[in-house]
């Protein structure tokens, strides 16, 4: 399942030495969810910071059509929530379990409690935070600017998984057409327009780079802006 627009920022977990990863733990109250539960929704003003343990969540908004249009999915190690932690914000999503999930929920007052002890969290947390700001004012940016065809081929190189080499992204036309606000028609023509020069190959539910630099110059060629090089 491809994170739409979560662009491959690092998780908590993953930011976090063991020590702190189980404290955290410790400090959660494990709550589990059968597929397709809401677990939070848009407007909610609960603060607390959610932290996937298994499973996946799923975070968007229903659309005019009633279709339920999903802005990234969350796996195990990634968190939710921290707008309602650190701002004191209603939240500005649905978030819906996939499957089996468990999430660990963490109250103001068990996270400032870790926290505390664990000073490496709240620094972790804010370096998340901010990656993920930089990612989506960048493609905020994108969206404002750029022709649909390379918006579209610069968010497959996000999103796309695989070695440096060429790379996948799992996610049919109405996801992408959803992500960036255009018709499921616009987007099919955009992919066959890549797909008649040879930098990507369609598939069911799938879209491959042949080879991503090929597809990054094509893209930096084309945005009038020097590409951004993202610390490792």
């Amino acid at each position: 399942m491809t994170p739409l627009l979560d662009f491959n920022t690092p998780s908590l977990i993953a930011l976090l030495p063991l020590d702190a990863v189980a404290a955290l733990r410790r400090a959660a109250a494990a709550v589990g969810y059968a597929d397709g539960t809401l677990i939070f929704s848009r407007g909610d003003a609960r603060p607390g910071l959610s932290l996937v343990r298994e499973g996946a969540v799923q975070i968007g908004n229903p659309g005019v059509d009633g279709s339920f249009v999903v802005t990234s999915v969350l796996g195990p190690g990634q968190c939710f929530g921290e707008m309602t932690l650190f701002g004191n914000l209603p939240r500005t999503h649905d978030s819906v379990a996939v499957g089996r999930t468990v999430i660990d929920q963490l109250t103001p007052a068990a996270f400032a409690a870790v926290s505390a002890a664990h000073p490496e969290i709240t620094r972790a947390l804010l370096a998340m935070m901010a990656r993920r700001l930089h990612a989506v004012l960048e493609f905020s940016d994108d969206l404002r600017r750029l022709p649909l065809i390379v918006l579209l081929a610069k968010t497959l190189l996000r999103m796309a998984s695989g070695g440096p080499g060429g790379g996948a992204v799992n996610a049919n036309q109405e996801a992408m057409a959803a992500t960036l606000g255009v018709s499921r028609v616009a987007i099919g023509k955009a992919l066959a327009t890549l797909e008649g020069v040879g930098l990507i190959a369609r598939g069911y539910g799938r879209v491959t780079i042949r080879d991503r630099a090929a597809l990054r110059a094509w893209v930096d060629a084309r945005t009038m802006l020097a590409p951004i090089e993202r610390a490792p």
